[in-house]
């Protein structure tokens, strides 16, 4: 019986379906077909997009009214004019980067600016303005601090209302705009040394450094200068900072003055008649805390005097004039700025550096010299940094020494 075992060639293919192969050839047509006619639809909505967005740029969308939103010292038609927006200008070209640049290098007290746009077309320029940290006293009046850091306004002859004034903090340059602890690249700055020191002292300090530095590289010296000028600012804004955050989270009202001129030993003046030491920045909530409890619970509401809570767990309690003790510390600090100079020279007795602030309770004028007389009648011209604390409508102590000698039994009592 015969048996394949070996074949050659191909295997005979069968005869192809002439319907299907119809059937394909209409599908892949229709398919190509298909797939111009999307190209051509997107092509047609790219051009009218393009269209829509020429359209809107030059005839649609036009301001058609500008407002301006949010607490700001400044008029409305100022912020207007300065933002560089007009009515008109197209609602969706107008560059928010550029109006914030604008406002905020005219205008000091601007701290943000948000641009609204709605329908129809109106844009509203929200502006988010600076706080006020404290009012710095310096020669020339006062310099506003905003929390920012800003110098927000200098030469201020009267304290703003509900700002703290600041004795003693350092500022090497009173430029409006400058962000505290930036290196003031140009213009004379105020070295730490000069602060408390005079004129005359701070023209010798000059001459005997340059004389000292004469060989070496001035502008490497002047460098180094405005960098340690900076620091010594970065520190006193922080420590600024620190104390004011504590005294909001405590809820410590009615501060009228803080004094950084022993910055160990930092001072707030509560209600124009309680010095507070809280020594260094260590635990200041504390600290703080531990002030407000003792004033409102073992204090009499007439009170005057110092309250020191610089030592942990403890309390002193010193009756005395507040402004003698402020004048105290300023003599105390030009004393230790002429010691680092090496120029200390002991004021004479009959200087006006040892007088008492006019208006403090046992301030006396001498009977000896009719000028003096006459000259502490006068409202002097020129702006003392220590004359920050305003007048109290309360009533005072009939003499010094009845509150002086009243107050250390109440001390005692509590003791």
């Amino acid at each position: 019986m015969k048996q394949k075992i070996l074949s050659f060639g191909s295997p005979r293919r069968a005869a192809p379906d002439r319907a299907k192969a119809a059937a394909a050839n209409s599908q892949r047509r229709k398919r190509r077909r298909t797939g111009r006619q999307t190209l051509n639809y997107i092509l047609i909505l790219l051009a009218a997009a393009v269209v829509m967005v020429v359209l809107s740029l030059t005839v649609f969308f036009k301001i058609e009214k500008l407002e301006v939103t949010g607490t700001t010292k400044y008029a409305v038609q100022e912020i207007i004019d300065t933002s560089g927006v007009k009515i008109g200008d197209n609602l969706f070209c107008v560059s928010e980067k550029g109006v914030t640049r604008r406002l905020a290098e005219k205008y000091p007290y601007v701290e943000a600016v948000n641009l609204k746009r709605t329908f129809p077309p109106k844009l509203t320029i929200e502006i988010t303005q600076a706080k006020v940290l404290g009012a710095v006293a310096s020669d020339d009046g006062y310099v506003v601090i905003g929390q920012n850091g800003k110098i927000l306004e200098t030469g201020a002859q009267t304290l703003p209302e509900g700002t703290t004034a600041i004795t003693g903090m350092y500022l090497s340059d009173h430029t409006v705009g400058r962000i505290l602890g930036e290196i003031s690249q140009k213009g004379e700055i105020v070295a730490p040394e000069e602060q408390f020191a005079s004129s005359e002292e701070t023209s010798s300090q000059k001459a005997a450094s340059s004389s000292e530095d004469a060989k070496v590289d001035p502008k490497k010296l002047d460098k180094q200068r405005r960098e340690r000028a900076a620091t010594v600012e970065k520190d006193g804004y922080a420590m600024l900072k620190s104390l004011v955050d504590a005294v909001e989270e405590t809820g410590f009202e009615r501060i009228t003055l803080v004094d950084f001129t022993d910055r160990l030993n930092m001072l707030l003046v509560y209600d124009n008649r309680v010095m507070i030491e809280l020594g260094s920045q260590a635990n200041l909530p504390y600290k703080l805390k531990f002030a407000q409890k003792v004033i409102e619970d073992e204090l009499e509401p007439t009170f005057q005097g110092i309250l020191d809570v610089s030592i942990d767990k403890e309390v002193w309690v010193d009756p005395c004039s507040i402004e003698q003790e402020l004048q105290k510390r300023r003599l105390n600090a030009m004393k230790a700025a002429q010691e680092d100079s090496g120029e200390y020279r002991p004021p004479a007795k009959d200087s006006p550096e040892l007088e008492v602030i006019p208006g403090s309770a046992s301030s006396s004028k001498p009977a000896s010299s009719e000028a003096q007389s006459s000259s502490a009648s006068e409202p002097s011209s020129s702006f003392d940094p220590l004359e920050v604390i305003p007048n109290d409508d309360k009533e005072q102590p009939e003499s010094s020494s009845q509150a002086t000698s009243a107050e250390p039994q109440k001390a005692d009592e509590q003791a």
